[in-house]
């Protein structure tokens, strides 16, 4: 969508832009870490690296394809930092993430364990 037919924004937040590159791509490079984590049986750090090579991939391919072929876009070596920086920080969090969220889990009353366990 050529950024002059986005609606208007009343709140005028520097570089949002940018928080949104960073916050698509973070979200991109959660949903990945899980994916390769849940499907393979790589460790984390082949699982980062091959993680942080896509989101990089990709984020270029995006920045080339609105520079040479997008009217009304342009590609911008700063959204590309953006992309990057947001799969690193998913890369790096992903493995405390899992963590939170087992332990959460496994407190959690809905727990099917600790559902049976109150039965048995």
């Amino acid at each position: 969508m050529p950024g002059d037919k986005l609606p208007s924004n009343s709140l005028e937040i520097p570089h949002l832009d940018k928080i949104v590159h960073f916050g698509l791509f973070y979200i991109l490079g959660i949903f990945l870490c899980a994916e390769l984590k849940y499907q393979t049986s790589l460790s984390y750090k082949k699982i980062g690296l091959i993680v942080i090579a896509l989101v990089a991939l990709y984020g270029a391919i995006i920045e080339l394809l609105q520079y040479y072929l997008f009217v009304n876009r342009s590609g911008d070596y700063i959204d590309l930092l953006a992309d990057i920086s947001g799969g690193v920080i998913a890369v790096f969090m992903f493995r405390y993430l899992k963590i939170w969220k087992d332990r959460v889990i496994e407190k959690s009353p809905f727990n099917k364990y600790q559902f049976l366990k109150k039965i048995l």
